[in-house]
C-alpha cells in the first residue's frame, strides 16, 4: 500500500513528489497523459528551437517560490524584451503603429507619451531551454519506477483506513490502494473526470465546479523562423492585434536571448474562439503567418506554425469552461473550502488553482505543493503522536491504579525510619515525585514527532495531550490518602495524620499543586528540545 498517490503530473504534483521522496515515503505519482508538465508545454521546431505551448513566464518580483525552484536547480532564465512600446495593429485596412504601454493605467497611451522599459510585461523571464527544462529538471531527481504515465484516474473510493483508486491505462483498469490521495488537478477537471464514493458533500462540489481553469479556452501559437527579422527592424517583437479580424490578440518574442544556429520566434495567443478555432483548424497556420507579415513583415512569416488548442484538451478544459469561454481577467482563486482534507485527511485537492497566492501559474502550483506537503507532515505527524500518546495513556492509566501503593510504601518506609513529622505531607508529595520522575523517563522514550507542531505562548502543541492522563490525580491520590490514613493501625498513634484537618490538608494541596507545576514545565521543556 502506497503511503501517498498523487494524480497529475503538472508542476504541482512534480513538486510535491520531490518533497515526499526527500522524506523517503512510498509514492506513486499518475498522470493521464503521455507526458508530465500538464499545462508546461515545451515542443522544438523543426529547426530544435524549444517552443513553449502553454506556461511560458515567471515574475521574480512577485513570485518568490517558483523564483527560488529555479535557481536551485540551476536553470538559466532570459528576461523577455521589452522597450515599454506595443506594435499596434488595430485597422486591418491601415499599417500598424508603435504605441507606448502606460503602467499608471495597464493599458496603451497616446503615441506621444515616452516609454517605459519593463512596463509591459512587469520584469516576467523565460527559461532557457522553454519551461519544460523545469519539468526535466524535476523528472530527473524522482525514482522513474514511480512515475506512471498514461493513467487515468476514474474514481477513489474511501475505506476509513486507507483509499482505493481505479486508473485506466489503455483497455486495463488498475486498482491501486494508498494511505492518502493529493489530486494535484484543476479542480474543475477532478469533478468532472473522477467519481467519488462516498459522494463529496454538496458545497465542496459547487467549489470545485465553480473555480475556473485558467487558460482552459487559450490557443497559443508560435512561429519559428531562422532570423529574428523584426529585431533587425527595430521592434522588440510585442503586437498587439485589437481588430475583429484579429487571429493573434497579442504577439511576444519567443526567441534564445542570443542568436541561435536554430532560429528565432515569435509566440502568441489566438484572438479566435473555440468554435472559432474548430471552423478555421486547417486554415490557421497561414492566418498566422499572415497577420505576422501584416505586423513586422513578410520575412518575419517566414517559418514553421506549431499551435496548441487548450480548449481541445480534456485533461485541461472541461465543458464548464467552455460554457464560461474567455475570462474576462484573473479568477480569485483559492476557496478555502478547497485547501481542507476530506475524509478524515485521506484525500486532498491540489493544483495551481487551490492557492491564495499565485492561483492559475507556476508560483501557484508551488503554493498547492506546498501546503499539501505541510498538511501531510501535519497528518503522518498525528498519526504517530496518537499512537505514541495512546500507549502513555495506556501506562499512565497503570500508574494512576498503582499509585495508592505507592504511597503506602512512602508512609512505611517513612515509619520505618521513624520520620514522623509532616508524614502524610512528605509521603504524597515523594509519591506524585518519583510517578512525574518515571513519567517524564517515560515520555522521553516515546517516539513522538515534534517538530514543525506549533508552539503558542512558549506551549508546545503536544504538551497538553501529554498532561491530560494526570488530570485530577493530586486530588484523587490525596482523598485517597486520607481514607487510608483513618483505616491505618499504623498511624493510629498520630492524630494530626490519622485524621488530618482542614488546615492541613490545604498545605498539602498547595505543595501537590507546585509539584504539578514543576512537572507541567518539565513536560513542556522536553517536548520543546525534541522538537529543536
Amino acid at each position: 500500500m502506497l503511503d501517498v498517490a498523487v494524480i497529475g503530473g503538472g508542476l504541482c504534483g512534480l513538486a510535491l513528489a520531490h518533497s515526499l521522496q526527500a522524506r523517503r515515503l512510498d509514492w506513486a505519482l499518475f498522470e493521464a497523459r503521455p507526458r508530465l508538465g500538464g499545462r508546461v508545454m515545451t515542443v522544438a521546431s523543426g529547426r530544435g528551437l524549444p517552443l513553449d505551448l502553454g506556461a511560458t513566464w515567471f515574475w521574480p518580483a512577485t513570485q518568490p517560490s517558483i523564483t527560488r525552484l529555479v535557481a536551485d536547480l540551476g536553470l538559466a532564465s532570459i528576461e523577455q524584451p521589452d522597450d515599454g512600446r506595443v506594435l499596434l495593429l488595430d485597422d486591418p485596412n491601415r499599417p500598424p503603429r508603435l504605441v507606448p504601454f502606460d503602467l499608471a493605467t495597464a493599458s496603451l497611451g497616446d503615441e506621444g507619451l515616452p516609454a517605459q522599459p519593463g512596463s509591459l510585461h512587469a520584469g516576467a523571464r523565460r527559461l532557457a531551454g522553454g519551461m519544460g527544462a523545469l519539468v526535466t529538471a524535476l523528472e530527473r531527481r524522482l525514482e522513474p519506477q514511480r512515475l506512471r504515465l498514461e493513467h487515468a484516474l476514474e474514481s477513489v473510493a474511501d475505506f476509513g483506513t486507507h483509499v482505493e483508486l481505479e486508473l485506466r491505462h489503455g483497455d486495463t483498469l488498475h486498482k491501486v490502494k494508498a494511505r492518502r490521495v493529493v489530486l494535484a488537478l484543476p479542480p474543475r477537471v477532478a469533478a468532472a473526470s473522477v467519481f467519488f464514493e462516498p459522494a463529496l458533500p454538496s458545497e465542496l462540489v459547487q467549489a470545485l465546479q465553480g473555480t475556473p481553469t485558467w487558460m482552459a479556452t487559450a490557443a497559443k501559437a508560435t512561429l519559428a523562423g531562422e532570423r529574428a527579422a523584426w529585431r533587425e527592424a527595430g521592434y522588440t517583437g510585442n503586437a498587439w492585434s485589437t481588430h475583429a479580424q484579429a487571429v493573434l490578440a497579442e504577439v511576444f518574442d519567443a526567441s534564445p536571448a542570443e542568436p541561435s544556429a536554430a532560429g528565432a520566434a515569435l509566440a502568441g495567443f489566438v484572438a479566435l474562439d473555440a468554435d472559432q478555432r474548430r471552423q478555421f483548424e486547417r486554415g490557421l497556420p497561414m492566418l498566422v503567418e499572415s497577420q505576422v507579415a501584416m505586423l513586422f513583415s513578410a520575412e518575419a512569416a517566414q517559418g514553421e506554425v506549431l499551435l496548441q488548442d487548450w480548449a481541445q484538451e480534456p485533461r485541461t478544459c472541461t465543458p464548464a469552461d467552455l460554457a464560461d469561454g474567455a475570462s474576462g481577467g484573473h479568477p480569485a482563486y483559492g476557496d478555502a473550502r478547497l485547501q481542507l482534507p476530506q475524509w478524515s485527511g485521506r484525500l486532498w485537492f491540489a493544483g495551481s488553482e487551490t492557492a491564495r497566492a499565485g492561483g492559475g501559474y507556476l508560483e501557484g502550483a508551488l503554493a498547492a505543493a506546498a501546503r499539501v506537503r505541510r498538511q501531510i507532515d501535519e497528518a503522518a505527524a498525528d498519526d504517530v503522536n496518537e499512537d505514541a500518546l495512546q500507549r502513555f495513556t495506556a501506562w499512565m492509566r497503570q500508574q494512576r491504579e498503582d499509585s495508592l501503593q505507592r504511597y503506602r510504601a512512602q508512609v512505611h518506609e517513612a515509619l520505618s525510619q521513624q520520620r514522623d513529622a509532616q508524614l502524610t505531607q512528605r509521603a504524597l508529595l515523594g509519591t506524585l515525585e518519583s510517578l512525574y520522575a518515571d513519567a517524564l523517563a517515560e515520555l522521553r522514550r516515546l517516539p513522538l514527532a515534534t517538530a514543525g507542531l506549533p508552539v503558542e505562548a512558549g506551549r508546545h502543541a503536544l504538551t497538553p495531550r501529554v498532561l491530560k492522563p494526570f488530570l485530577g490525580l493530586a486530588d484523587e491520590l490525596l482523598d485517597e490518602a486520607v481514607r487510608f490514613n483513618r483505616t491505618s493501625c499504623a498511624l493510629s498513634n498520630f492524630p494530626d495524620e490519622h485524621q488530618p484537618d482542614a488546615q492541613y490538608v490545604k498545605a498539602i494541596r498547595r505543595d501537590l499543586a507546585a509539584a504539578w507545576q514543576d512537572f507541567a514545565l518539565r513536560v513542556n521543556e522536553q517536548l520543546r528540545e525534541r522538537a529543536g
